[in-house]
């Protein structure tokens, strides 16, 4: 290899390379608070689609310098220093490349995600190590040494043909996606939504695993879900069961202290609640399979344009190309008792409210008709709150209040004593009416997991509901008592009926 190429391709490596830390800091943030520091300096938006773009970059420009190295190797003659710092990028920039896709294919997910992170941190090391000495020895002569003198048509077709061929490679990767067999079974067989999954036809359906990684109190951040599917000529049925070492159902209760009324929280105030929450789960349903969720992931403290910032500065969901994505989001506390999800939908971004403290983007429920849950408190603030309701049974220890067995809080019949704890979760009826309680579900919890029953019909007929049919795609998330900090996975599940 001339040294003219050699410089080409080491060029276009430092690109690709920055241009992958500082995609791969980004994302990291989600899940690691560690990196608020340095979220100014990181881009911001649909960062994983850029992440995968450079990661097919990296690979193939791997493959090119491996390619021209085994057929006329670069001479040169670093001193030893050089020689130890180069095996250390050798090394990186292998381990890089072969974490990332291994978390792409979802192969042994979460040990390549802890691998692509150390990986990633030994290129830091050697950009240091390999940079600065050469700094230091030329001073500003370092970019006669890495910039090329005499650039041949050559170079640019190899340039050109790397590009061309990362564009094409990328355009397939960021629509491949796995695939879950949807079994058939008759009309006339009843599945119970009861979460306990003792039907026969549960037992022989298809089972598809896949491990979702990033999120908070899981081990490792990461729970491997099974998802099996039953359909007949109306309905769906899924059966999703994940690991959770506790049954979190204590959600952000009310502590009766000194100084009054005081919302239980370790991070509410910025809407990154990690230890007074409820248990969840999320399937999200899109006629498209790209990564982030079709798409709809947009992350930063500001990273849709002429919108709010967020608080805890990890992002938004919201579907910037102006379609509808459907949301089922199960509740442990909040819906289980009603045998529902929470039916919503993510969509364009919404206007931004004055005076209201959380803009939640294209993150938005489906109408109802009646029905709903509340929070048992009059205003909101950190320094304490008016409960809205208080139990007809001061001894009832419930982890939802109901509203005809409670009664309107008054100052002088506040009597509970100091330590006192309250539910937040005020129920206004047992379930929703309409659009809202179009999945019916129910989760059960045993031997440190939960299992959960969903149902809805194939066509709903709603503009903010997905058909479910071949090819609609969907994502899973799990949440161990967190708000938002949930477990994610990169590649859609694309539904297979054989109706």
């Amino acid at each position: 290899m001339e040294r003219q190429t050699f410089i080409v391709l080491h060029i276009l490596a430092i690109v690709t390379i920055i241009g992958s830390m500082l995609t791969g800091f980004r994302i990291s943030l989600v899940s690691q608070d560690w990196l608020a520091a340095i979220s100014v300096l990181l881009p911001q938006g649909a960062i994983h689609t850029w992440h995968l773009g450079f990661a097919v970059g990296l690979t193939l420009l791997v493959i090119a310098y491996t390619g021209y190295s085994l057929r006329a190797p670069f001479r040169s003659y670093p001193s030893i220093y050089h020689k130890i710092i180069n095996y250390l990028g050798y090394i990186s920039i292998c381990l890089i490349v072969l974490s990332g896709w291994a978390v792409w294919a979802n192969f042994h997910s979460h040990y390549a995600r802890s691998i692509h992170q150390v990986a990633m941190w030994l290129m830091v090391s050697y950009f240091v190590l390999h940079a600065w000495i050469y700094i230091l020895q030329k001073g500003r002569g370092v970019f006669g040494a890495i910039l090329p003198k005499r650039l041949k048509l050559m170079h640019g077709a190899i340039t050109l043909c790397l590009v061309i061929l990362g564009l094409f490679i990328h355009t397939f990767t960021v629509n491949t996606s796995h695939q879950l067999e949807v079994q058939t079974m008759a009309d006339t067989v009843f599945i119970e939504i009861d979460g306990k999954a003792t039907e026969a036809q549960w037992q022989s359906a298809p089972t598809y695993t896949v491990t979702t990684i990033g999120g908070a109190n899981f081990d490792n951040g990461s729970t491997e879900v099974s998802i099996k599917a039953l359909a007949n000529q109306y309905e769906t049925y899924f059966l999703i069961s994940w690991q959770d070492k506790s049954k979190s159902t204590n959600h952000l209760p009310l502590l009766k202290t000194d100084n009054g009324w005081q919302v239980q929280e370790n991070g509410f105030y910025r809407f990154d609640e990690r230890t007074f929450y409820e248990d969840k789960f999320a399937v999200m349903l899109s006629d498209g399979c790209e990564i982030a969720g079709d798409n709809t992931y947009h992350s930063g403290s500001k990273p849709i344009k002429n919108k709010p910032k967020n608080w805890h500065g990890k992002g938004y969901h919201a579907s910037l190309d102006g379609k509808v994505r459907d949301l089922w989001h199960w509740k442990a506390v909040r819906t289980n008792d009603m045998y529902l999800a929470d039916d919503n939908f993510i969509g364009p971004p919404s206007e931004h409210l004055k005076g209201k403290r959380r803009y939640s983007a294209g993150y938005q429920a489906d109408g109802k008709e009646s029905g709903a849950y509340v929070m048992n408190w009059q205003w909101y603030s950190n320094q304490g709150v008016s409960p809205k309701r208080l139990p007809m049974d001061p001894q009832s220890h419930q982890a939802v209040l109901p509203w005809f067995g409670s009664k309107p809080y008054q100052h002088q019949q506040d009597t509970y004593p100091i330590g006192t704890l309250l539910p937040s979760v005020l129920y206004r009826s047992n379930r929703f009416e309409g659009d809202r309680a179009d999945v019916r579900a129910r989760g059960e919890w045993h031997d440190g997991r939960w299992t959960l029953e969903l149902v809805r019909k194939h066509n709903t007929r709603s503009k903010y509901d997905i058909p479910l049919q071949t090819g609609t795609c969907m994502w899973v998330s799990a949440f161990d008592h967190a708000q938002i900090a949930h477990t994610r996975h990169i590649k859609a599940i694309k539904l297979r009926y054989a109706l």
